[in-house]
């Protein structure tokens, strides 16, 4: 299992950078609306982001390319609805390249993508499953499933696809979509989440979370009980066996044998992102009030170093001044 140091370091650098205020015991960040300051808008939307995926396979992450700067823009898919309570009414689903956003389905809800060597996208509508084809950015159809998807969760190698069906079963699609292969183990699903060992990750009404593994279902203990929502999150790459998981306003990290730890952070009743696309790690994007926000964090961090320096030389100034007239700066340098 890998340690969430590395996580949350990352991912806490990022909140940090909008200067939120700490809670009383110093160790928790709370994350306030200045976690969303407008210079980090990507996109904005006439209704609320309800989905954000972003592929860590060859169609973002492909060592061949030759590192255009339209080549290495990250490719992301999102969700677009409009919000009543649980009730979501959708508006379509899209892709977002080189800042522009384009409509691929009318009736799509999710996204999922492996993260091997393809370039392979799968989309989860309202009549079944469709693949992105990157030549022609289009959607196409998918297999022979025809069930109304509203989750779906892609293996490493996209050999096996999950999908989340309205009336909340999961299925598991091969065969190129057309053999569909009923998961008893999983009742009820509210939402469907894998990590990037396989194992599935869900929950029910009762709002507590599950994992299933090789080795069966497991309920995830450690949680507080009887929340009043939840969220599954997509995990960053660095976590092998683990995802996210918000409990109202507490982020997680729940992990395949059962146990969780808290993440370290957690957010103001009103500022929960409304989807979350962490896959990436260094570049994360988060939905909020009907806009897409980009964090790079590797430029943030360097940012800061950058000006920590610059602040230091200039304090430095007169000090740097004078040894550089020194007769023994060639000795000394």
């Amino acid at each position: 299992m890998k340690s969430f140091s590395s996580f949350g370091f990352l991912l806490l650098v990022g909140i940090a950078f909008a200067a939120p205020p700490k809670s009383a015991d110093d160790e928790t960040v709370v994350v306030t609306k200045d976690f969303y300051p407008d210079s980090f808008v990507k996109y904005k939307s006439q209704h609320d982001i309800v989905n954000i995926v972003v592929p860590l396979n060859s169609l973002n992450f492909d060592e061949n390319e030759s590192g255009s700067s339209e080549e290495t823009d990250i490719t992301l898919f999102f969700v677009e609805a409009d919000k009543n309570g649980d009730e979501l009414t959708y508006q379509g689903l899209y892709v977002f390249k080189n800042d522009k956003a384009t409509k691929l389905l009318d009736n799509g809800r999710d996204a999922g993508a492996s993260s091997d060597d393809s370039k392979q996208v799968f989309l989860a509508a309202q009549d079944g499953l469709y693949e992105y084809k990157a030549e022609t950015k289009e959607a196409v159809k998918y297999g022979s499933v025809t069930d109304s998807i509203i989750g779906i969760a892609v293996t490493n190698t996209s050999d096996i696809i999950y999908i989340l069906t309205e009336d909340h079963e999961v299925y598991k699609v091969t065969d190129g979509g057309n053999t569909k292969t009923k998961v008893e183990e999983v009742v009820n699903a509210k939402e469907i989440v894998l990590d990037f060992s396989n194992n599935l990750y869900f929950y029910a009404d009762d709002k507590e979370p599950y994992v299933l593994t090789a080795d069966g279902v497991k309920k995830i203990n450690g949680l507080p009980s009887h929340p009043t929502k939840v969220r599954l999150v997509k995990p960053p790459f660095i976590i092998d066996d683990g995802v996210p998981f918000i409990s109202d306003t507490v982020a997680y990290i729940i992990y395949a044998n059962g146990t969780c730890e808290p993440s370290g952070f957690e957010f103001k009743p009103k500022v929960i992102p409304t989807a979350f696309g962490m896959e990436g790690t260094l570049i994360q994007y988060f939905g909020y009030n009907k806009k897409i926000y980009e964090y790079n964090i590797l430029a943030m961090v360097l940012g800061e170093i950058l000006d920590d320096l610059k602040n230091f030389l200039e304090d430095k100034k007169s000090s740097i001044e004078t040894l550089a007239q020194s007769p023994r700066r060639n000795k000394h340098a």
